[in-house]
């Protein structure tokens, strides 16, 4: 979703749970996490990242951060069995290359993600943040603790969504560059993960394993391109990575200080089997400028009066470096969250092991969300709906029938948004989520 839409108007188990298993040891009786305001329009916020409850793209006053929205015009978007060492996994949750699973999976959905060797319908939520920039390396002026100082809230969290149904959660580790989240050196390049970044990720995934929820991590966000800013209204400084990512050898430390530590964070983790899939980027095309390469999509037309734009052929290389890092690491399958399907084949040639795009009501309008993915090209990798109002705001359909619609048009999964932003709130949605999986208990667990 598009946060700055918000922010400045934001397998069994793969161990654990049996096929179409209980929901042992969680709690039925979550309230939906906090609320922050969002929409559902493209990015269109000052992005000043101070706290606000308008979703401003920092906190809000309810802990729950900013929103993020999806199109134009709005306000307000496994794993791997290694030793634990650090090193690149040759085993565990990433597609199996050498197709070497010996085990008959026993309720294969066949268009789903292929995750250890299970092939399943990937349904869930966004959560994306419990608070906006600051879960994944806390921020100390806004004396805002990271996922490990708040492990309470979290997994009471996790396990109302476990509770409602939910399997895979898409999570956001750094939206924007924040004030605490990456150590910069004195030219503005990454040098390293910054606050409690590494304890965050791995209380994460343990808190996951808690819970029995799976995890997909999201690096990054259009949100970070932000241009820098060393004075604004919170106090923060904010980079941004349009520069970094527009110049190859300072992309190249971002790779190896941030991207390959997270992974071999995660890969440390004795919970790292929660950790099913990667994306790489949310929206990305929110940051871009120029002509698409590929199938003749649309120009990409990011607002250079707030972003630090790059090219195609630059956010392709982000996506393609972090790609191969991210699953030489860990052995988990990667993915590009688009912002529309008009850009369907924008991440075709990313390396990327399955496509993931968003839906909202401008994106319906002209893309109807039931139409064949044959229509746009897109057969040849599964396709995640990574994305979509999960109350269907500004869409003539009821939940039940746009994820049944997606299930039986040939979609991999279908992720709604979302569990904190309180524009799309799931509370009132979340039996409707539950149901669903109800319906389908085996195929929408890995």
């Amino acid at each position: 979703m598009k946060t700055w839409l918000l922010l400045g108007a934001l397998q069994l188990s793969l161990v654990g749970i049996g096929c179409g298993g209980t929901l042992d040891g969680v709690n039925d009786d979550g309230d939906g996490g906090g609320t922050a305001s969002s929409g559902s329009g493209e990015p269109a916020g000052s992005g000043s990242g101070g706290p606000a409850s308008s979703g401003s793209g920092g906190p809000a006053a309810t802990g729950t951060g900013g929103g993020s929205g999806p199109g134009p015009g709005g306000t307000g978007s496994g794993g791997p069995a290694s030793s634990g060492s650090g090193g690149p996994v040759t085993t565990g949750g990433g597609p199996d290359p050498g197709n070497t699973c010996t085990e008959v999976d026993s309720c294969p959905f066949e268009a789903g993600v292929e995750i250890d060797c299970r092939k399943r319908f990937m349904y869930g939520v966004n959560y994306a943040w419990r608070d906006f920039g600051a879960d994944f390396s806390g921020q100390r002026q806004w004396s805002q603790a990271g996922v490990s100082g708040k492990r309470d809230r979290v997994l009471a969290d996790l396990r109302d969504m476990r509770a409602h149904g939910v399997d895979v959660v898409r999570w956001w580790i750094y939206p924007r560059i924040y004030g605490d989240a990456l150590v910069m050196d004195g030219q503005g390049n990454p040098t390293g993960l910054g606050g409690t970044s590494t304890q965050d990720i791995l209380a994460a995934l343990e808190l996951a394993d808690q819970a029995e929820v799976n995890l997909m991590f999201t690096l990054f966000s259009f949100d970070g391109f932000y241009k820098t800013s060393h004075n604004p209204p919170s106090g923060l400084s904010v980079a941004s990575l349009g520069p970094i990512v527009a110049d190859a050898s300072r992309r190249a430390r971002l790779i190896e200080n941030v991207v390959r530590p997270i992974a071999r964070t995660v890969a440390s983790s004795p919970h790292r089997h929660r950790n099913v899939a990667w994306d790489v980027i949310n929206e990305p095309e929110w940051a871009m400028t120029g002509p698409s390469l590929y199938g003749g999509d649309p120009a990409f037309e990011g607002d250079a009066s707030k972003f630090d734009l790059v090219t195609h052929a630059q956010m392709e290389a982000l996506a393609k470096e972090s790609a191969a890092v991210l699953r030489a690491e860990t052995g988990t399958p990667v993915s590009v969250g688009s912002a529309a399907i008009k850009w369907g084949q924008a991440w075709t040639h990313a390396d990327v092991d399955f496509y993931q795009v968003h839906m909202y009501g401008w994106v319906n309008e002209w893309y109807p969300y039931n139409t064949p993915l044959s229509e746009f090209n897109l057969t040849d990798k599964p396709v995640v709906m990574g994305e979509f109002p999960i109350n269907l705001v500004d869409m003539d359909v009821q939940y039940d029938r746009f994820v049944s619609d997606l299930y039986n048009i040939g979609y991999a999964g279908a992720l709604s948004w979302s569990y904190t932003d309180g524009n799309f709130p799931w509370a009132p949605a979340r039996n409707a989520v539950k149901a669903f999986a109800d319906q389908h208990a085996c195929e929408t667990r890995y």
